[in-house]
């Protein structure tokens, strides 16, 4: 167990530290969009965030070095786990009925 611990542990300090601020964007974003409209589908407010912060990485660098779609995916994935857990939350009856 210790060594798939530490394989687990190897992984997550090997991801670049800028796309880990991407996945925690896009949970913040997906979460505040769940507590403060109480949107179901809150993946897709982490999906606009993405985009619009792709486009205008893509619009305000040189050519060709703005867009990162791997910046995207980690927004994204960020969004999803906050999906993951709103919508185990409304399965077990924690926001409204």
């Amino acid at each position: 167990m210790r060594k798939i611990w530490d394989k687990i542990v190897k992984w997550i300090l090997s991801i670049p530290s800028d796309k880990k601020l991407h996945f925690v964007a896009g949970f913040t974003i997906a979460a505040f969009f769940a507590i403060s409209l109480g949107m179901i589908a809150v993946v897709v407010s982490a999906l606009f965030a993405g985009f619009i912060k792709e486009f205008f990485d893509q619009w305000t660098s040189p050519a060709g070095e703005g867009w990162d779609w791997g910046d995207l995916l980690a927004t994204v994935l960020g969004g999803l786990l906050c999906q993951g857990f709103v919508g185990l939350g409304l399965w077990w009856g924690f926001f409204g009925s």
